[in-house]
Formats: C-alpha cells, structure tokens, sequence
C-alpha cells in the first residue's frame, strides 16, 4: 500500500469513520437519559444501573467477540448491529417498566458494542503503516465529534417531541447513512480477508486462545497496561469533576468538559498528521508526566480559572495520547492480529468506565477528597509512563525510511 498521505484517505477507510460518527452519534444523545429515567418515577439507585448496563455489556462481551471479529464477517456484522441499534433506539418510546428499560439498555449495549469492534477490526486493513498515527487521531476524532453536535440537536429535538423517549426514537434513522455507506465496501473487505489470509498462513480463528496469542510479544501487553491506567486515571477526573468544579465556586461546572473536549478535538484535528513523524514512545512518556502534573494541579487549584486552565492541558494531553497508544500497538502487533489488539485496546477503555466511577465512588465514600483522588490519577498517569518506557520500543517514524528523515 502507498505510503504517501493521500493513500490513508480511501473510500473505506472514509466511510468507517463516518460509521462510527454516526455509531456514536446514537450513544451521546444519553446525556439526558439519567433525569429522564426519574421523571418516570424510577429510583436513583436503579437508574444509575440502568445508565451502567450499556457500557458494562460492553466491558462483558468485547473480549469474548473479537477474536472472532475480521473482515470476512465484519460487514454483516455491522448491518446486523446496525438494525439492532435502530430497533432499541425505536423502543425507548414504549419501554416504560423497570424490567423492559433494564433488557433495552442490554440489548443496545450488545448491538453497540458489536457494531464499534466490528468497524475497528476492518478499519485496521485500511491504515497505512506509516500513517497510523494519523489514521487512528482522526478515527478517534469522529467518535468524539458526535458529543460536541449531539446534545444540542437533542434540545431542539425535545421541543417538537412529547419526551425523551421518542427523541431517541427519531435518532434511529442516523443508522439509515451508516447502512448505505456500507453498501460498496463488499469488495475491499474481500480483498482485505485474502491479504489477511496470506499473511496468516490461512489459519483460523481460534477464540479467545488468539488473545493470548496477540500477547505474547510483550510489548503488545505493557501498551495496553498503560492504556487501562490512562482510562482510570481520566475517569476518576470525568466522573467526578462537576462536584469538584461546584466546590470552587464555578457557575457552571460543565465548563471543564467543553474545554477538555474542545482541546482533544483541536490537537486531533490540526496534529494527527504529525503523529507519525514523532518519536512515539518518548512523546508518550512526556505527554504521561505532562498529564501526571495536571493531574495534580487539580489537588491544588482554587479559583475558576486555573480549573480551565488545568482542563485545555488535561484534553490536549488526551488528544495526544490515545491515537499515540493505537499507532504504538498497531506496529507492536503481529499484522494477523491487529485488529483483535486495537479492540483489546477498546476493552481497557471499557475496563476504565465501569472500574474507575465505581472506585472513586468507593473512595469518596470512605472520606478520600477530591484531591487525593485526582492525586491517584497522578499516580496511574505515573504508572502509564513507567510501563511505555519498560517497551522500549523505539519510533515507528525513525525506522521508516519514506519519511526521509529520522526523529
């Protein structure tokens, strides 16, 4: 495949990403789901399982369907998915009871979570080697995007319809483009499964013994460990700063999302085609202790504006890292095995939005601070840097001579 920058930019690997635009576009239209589910006399504690369910399927069932996951069947899958996401958007008008709301939230967690692994692991076909990091700065990008739009759209959404329920109705029809935009990839995906069976000798799937198979090469593991200890660390931030922003006095704390999100998506957007010119493993060390003295700023921080200030550096480094992590793992990986590696990857990050509200909330329950917990998040930042200097791996950029300079 060429590896000039225009090569990343192909029909596939364009209408993936747009995939999963609108995949996630059907996830973020749920910020309002929590005080809906109370209006309907549902109690809190139920409601914030019922919040839980979906990425908890996610968390229980991606180890288990990506190995099987490639890109002999990851087109049908989608279509599947896809249907399976349109019908639970469609029932949350007539889910009412407490039993019906909690098999929806399963089911759509199932279908979500099937349709996101199946895009990656026909995704990974499409990424030229030598513009990984490019490639997974912009996939990941439009995954974020739909939480900047969305919202928005759903408050006017909500004036013209009778509730939530039948607003999250209207957005199944999002899953119509993403169906359509499948239709013409039925031959790169074939031409993807004999490159994938040439280069894996025609073996077959063996489940989830390929997990330890995809592990062996032990950089393949510390880059995930680094990847689950980010994902805590940020969660312990996300999940819990709006309480941290009210105690400073900030009117409204839901500022620190919109300029953490805003600061990932400008460092996405204007850097990923730096990404692959970079000497990965040492900007991953130093975005780790970047992220690592954010952290800490936030135990000290007491006014409103250091609190931004913290929140633009705490996105940028995020904007950073991730695609960093999923280019380094891309190359680590045997060729067979990357797409089974880049949804492993998902699966720390599943790891972290299950284990990282339900510790923190176990800690400030036991009288932990603020502080002290965004202090942990410094530590897993800490612990992350240690781990990606233990691969000592060096940049995929120093050792590809197209680039025609070393890093």
């Amino acid at each position: 495949m060429s590896t000039n920058a225009a090569a990343l930019f192909s029909y596939p690997f364009v209408s993936l990403c747009l995939v999963a635009l609108f995949g996630f576009g059907n996830i973020a239209v749920f910020y309002g789901l929590y005080p809906y589910l109370i209006s309907m006399g549902i109690s809190p504690f139920w409601a914030g399982w019922i919040l839980a369910l979906e990425p908890l399927a996610a968390f229980v069932l991606r180890p288990f369907i990506s190995p099987w996951l490639g890109p002999g069947n990851a087109l049908p899958v989608m279509r599947a998915s896809l249907v399976m996401i349109a019908l639970a958007l469609l029932g949350y008008a007539w889910a009412q009871s407490l039993p019906s709301l909690i098999c929806l939230r399963v089911f759509h967690g199932a279908a979500f979570v099937s349709l996101v692994s199946a895009t990656t692991a026909l995704l990974v076909h499409f990424i030229p080697p030598s513009r990984s990091g490019q490639g997974f700065g912009l996939f990941s990008l439009t995954t974020m995007l739909p939480f900047a739009v969305m919202p928005p759209l759903m408050e006017y959404l909500l004036r013209i319809v009778p509730d939530a329920g039948h607003a999250y109705a209207w957005v199944s029809l999002m899953t119509l483009p993403a169906l359509a935009l499948l239709a013409p990839l039925g031959p790169h995906a074939r031409q993807a499964r004999e490159k994938e069976r040439q280069i894996s000798s025609g073996q077959a799937s063996t489940g989830l013994a390929d997990i330890g198979t995809a592990l062996k090469n032990p950089g393949v593991p510390l880059v995930l460990g680094a990847g689950l200890l980010t994902f805590l660390g940020s969660t312990l931030l996300f999940f819990f700063m709006k309480d941290f922003g009210a105690s400073l006095g900030l009117a409204n704390a839901g500022l620190f999302f919109t300029v953490s999100t805003g600061a990932t998506i400008a460092v996405r957007l204007f850097g990923s085609a730096r990404f692959d010119r970079m000497d990965k493993r040492r900007t991953l060390m130093l975005t780790f202790l970047v992220l690592a003295g954010c952290y800490a700023s936030y135990s000290l921080v007491a006014s409103p504006l250091p609190f931004l200030l913290a929140a633009g550096l705490f996105g940028a480094c995020m904007g950073v890292a991730m695609p960093l992590l999923q280019s380094t793992l891309f190359h680590l990986a045997d060729p067979s095995k990357r797409g089974l590696t880049a949804n492993l990857m998902l699966s720390t990050m599943d790891a972290g939005y299950v284990l990282g509200p339900w510790l923190g909330g176990m800690m400030l329950g036991m009288g932990l601070s603020h502080a002290g917990l965004f202090r942990i998040s410094a530590l897993l930042a800490l612990g992350a840097w240690l781990l990606i200097r233990q691969t000592g791996q060096p940049s995929p950029a120093t050792l590809n001579p197209s680039h025609g300079r070393t890093a």
